[in-house]
């Protein structure tokens, strides 16, 4: 797996009102045919969470990619939510790099 590109945000909301507006339209713009878009130019996976116990109200998103290369074909797509979800407040911050280690990795060794 050491090809395998990640990219985490972190995107805080000022109020519910606001995360309910982003929520929806994140839904609608991931539809199953972006999916189907995504995963056929590499996109392994992608996940929102809800962050617990916490004042704010926070969401954390994880895309996974085959390799840096299918992260790029990817955000061509990806770059397009500015069109579609740009009219909410949050406040975002991220981190990309490539995958040092896996419970896929130790789980193919037995």
């Amino acid at each position: 797996m050491k090809d395998v590109f990640t990219s985490v945000v972190l995107v805080t909301f000022p109020s519910e009102v606001q995360y309910d507006n982003w929520l929806m339209k994140f839904r609608t713009f991931y539809n199953k045919k972006a999916m189907e878009f995504l995963r056929d130019n590499g996109q392994i996976s992608q996940r929102a969470s809800r962050v617990q116990g916490d004042d704010v109200i926070r969401i954390t998103i994880i895309w996974t990619y085959r390799d840096y290369d299918a992260y790029e074909k990817c955000q061509k797509f990806h770059g397009q939510w500015g069109k579609v979800g740009g009219q909410f407040i949050a406040k975002a911050s991220g981190y990309r790099g490539y995958e040092v280690w896996s419970d896929l990795d130790v789980n193919s060794q037995e």
